[in-house]
């Protein structure tokens, strides 16, 4: 078996963070690497199984990845709760420590200036969701209601064209109309956080919910302002519940969308 050196996340040396237990393998410890003014949390691991064509077909598997990806997941939060942290993605691994270590000691002034930026703050994540079936009928109608006199006058065959018209403008009415609330989230989002990242929008298949997801973005967070931040969300779904829209904030995650690409 090769030995690989997996990097979980990376800190400020001091205060050096105390991390037990064993890596994503559960066999392997983990171990504190000091790299000038930087702490490295690391772990041995079987190099095979991230490199070639196994290792690809690995990472493929839900049952192999899912385990190993929650064990990642927890070391990072745990560097967390003891002060800034620079997390780096599942499966980043190197050939010795030696190779770990020298990309580093070159953006050590990068590093230090990330930490010192992210000091008490924290990554949160806000998902806008709408019913869009709801959100359709209701601007459909609300068309309808607004040609009622016009329609009242035609011929049936005219009006059944004019009100397949009507309703095949509603998809650019309701469109138009996300894009307003999104920046009417983001506004709100940016009132409390001192950094914000556009985030892909996912899937009902992979949120699980019936509604569609229409704005998705990361939040970075002042510890102070969360009491704030929720009050704000809350008082946002108040008043638009009734329009079918919905927010969702979630968190405290170490601040992956801020670190800065090594």
């Amino acid at each position: 078996m090769s030995t690989g050196i997996y990097l979980f996340c990376l800190t400020p040396a001091e205060p050096l963070p105390k991390i037990a237990g064993t890596g994503i393998d559960g066999e392997h410890p983990i171990f504190i690497e000091v790299i000038e003014d930087v702490a490295a949390v690391l772990a041995e691991v079987n190099i095979e199984d991230f490199t070639g064509t196994e290792a690809q077909q690995k990472m493929e598997d839900l049952k192999w990845v899912a385990p190993r990806a929650l064990r990642h997941e927890e070391v990072v939060l745990s560097a967390m709760e003891q002060g800034p942290v620079l997390p780096v993605r599942f499966g980043t691994v190197f050939s010795s420590i030696k190779a770990a270590a020298e990309p580093l000691r070159q953006r050590q002034d990068v590093l230090m200036k990330f930490f010192q930026d992210t000091i008490d703050k924290k990554e949160w994540t806000l998902k806008g969701y709408v019913d869009r079936p709801q959100a359709r009928a209701r601007m459909t109608a609300a068309r309808l209601a607004a040609e009622k006199e016009q329609l009242a006058g035609l011929s049936p065959g005219k009006r059944y064209f004019l009100e397949q018209k009507i309703k095949g403008a509603v998809d650019k009415d309701v469109a138009a109309w996300l894009k307003e609330m999104g920046r009417d989230i983001l506004s709100v989002a940016k009132k409390m956080s001192v950094g914000f990242s556009e985030c892909r929008l996912q899937s009902q298949d992979v949120t699980g919910r019936d509604e569609e997801m229409f704005f998705h973005g990361a939040l970075l967070v002042p510890d102070g302002s969360m009491t704030v931040l929720e009050g704000m969300t809350d008082e946002w779904n108040k008043r638009h519940e009734a329009q079918g829209l919905s927010l969702e904030l979630s968190g405290p995650w170490p601040p992956y969308h801020f670190a800065p690409v090594l």
